[in-house]
């Protein structure tokens, strides 16, 4: 009798342990839904200051950009209007102070606006893990494939809109480059110019976007950039090649990689294109079709050796560039990381701010009446 009794209590006592376990398993459950609550509110409200933050950069970046429009095309014009009044000598005005009203107003003016407006935006201080030479060396072969095909796209397009209005579209800045000194278009366009564009378009950019997503970075930093240069002709291959070198610069954090890159496509668009284009006059064209052993041997100079040696390497690269573009993307790994934010909201952070409006509506603009200029 007294183990009967003794069992009863047992299982009396297991049971109110049970109770007192499912009490606090409930209470635990009720706590976790708690702390789950609490931590979606935290999600929100981060969340929302991302929101807040990326519009406002954004938003700070757009009026910056506007203001580096703006100023830099008034200081050009005003250096413009020097210039022509102090040039005693009449008729055109020389290469080296075309290149010199258009690049320091921009650089020297203009430049330190853009400083001013966006001084307080903080940079991204993250490091990335770097980027092999064979990445390099495909990213290269892609911008030179890029490069021409953006160049056919933009010359064809202006063709269109000539041909609408039953005129020639001409692309001044390639006469300027093929009638400049070439020490100016070294110094300007093979050296200043990639080295201020890849700060302005690719470091101070990127470092001030990327912490809102890389693919906003990267497609941010290209459009400005081809916006940037007001001009359909060079549209589409600037914008091109921006993207491959903010994603070399997102990757590696290096801005020497992607100055190198700028630099050698503009002395190859600019010094090399020049120089080849000099070698294959009419007179050697007809020469080397000709025909004639003695007429082909005197064609065949070393610079028009040169110049052909060059043109096969061009093709070369530009073809393994076409191939890695169609099948090579994803072993580069070009597939980096989204923005923390969907697609949709992405548009509106950082494009629907009226800073970003007035810099891409005031670059197209200028592009609309480059273009019409151009005609003739």
């Amino acid at each position: 009798m007294n183990n009967e009794n003794e069992n009863m209590e047992t299982v009396g006592q297991l049971e109110e342990t049970a109770r007192k376990l499912e009490d606090v398993t409930t209470k635990l459950e009720n706590l976790a839904e708690k702390m789950e609550g609490i931590e979606n509110e935290a999600k929100k409200e981060e969340s929302l200051f991302n929101k807040i933050l990326a519009k406002k950069t954004f938003g700070i970046l757009g009026w910056g950009f506007f203001a580096f429009v703006i100023v830099s095309l008034i200081a050009q014009e005003i250096g413009v209007t020097l210039v022509r009044m102090l040039h005693s000598g009449g008729g055109q005005i020389p290469s080296i102070m075309t290149y010199i009203v258009s690049f320091f107003p921009l650089y020297l003016v203009a430049f330190p606006v853009l400083l001013l407006i966006i001084r307080k935006l903080p940079n991204d201080g993250r490091q990335k893990e770097g980027i092999g030479f064979f990445t390099l060396l495909k990213c290269f072969c892609m911008c030179i494939t890029i490069m021409y095909i953006g160049n056919l796209i933009g010359t064809g397009l202006s063709g269109v809109i000539g041909g609408f209005f039953g005129k020639t579209s001409t692309n001044n800045l390639a006469e300027l480059i093929t009638n400049a000194d070439m020490t100016g278009t070294i110094i300007f366009v093979v050296i200043l110019g990639p080295i201020m564009e890849e700060i302005v378009f690719r470091k101070i950019l990127i470092d001030k976007t990327v912490k809102f997503g890389e693919r906003n970075a990267m497609m941010l930093s290209a459009l400005m950039f081809g916006l940037f240069h007001m001009n359909l002709f060079q549209f589409f291959y600037a914008f091109g090649i921006g993207l491959i070198f903010a994603y070399v610069y997102i990757k590696s954090r290096k801005i020497g990689y992607s100055i190198a890159f700028h630099m050698i496509i503009n002395f190859m668009g600019s010094v090399l294109a020049v120089f080849v284009s000099k070698n294959y006059t009419e007179d050697v064209i007809n020469k080397l079709q000709s025909g004639n052993p003695e007429l082909v041997s005197q064609a065949l100079t070393p610079g028009v050796i040169m110049s052909a040696v060059y043109s096969i390497a061009v093709i070369v690269i530009f073809f393994v560039g076409l191939v890695l573009l169609i099948i090579g993307r994803k072993n580069m790994r070009l597939d980096v990381n989204g923005a923390p934010f969907t697609r949709r909201e992405e548009k509106g952070l950082v494009y629907g701010n009226f800073g970003m409006a007035f810099f891409i509506a005031a670059c197209i603009a200028m592009m609309g009446l480059t273009t019409l200029a151009q005609l003739s």
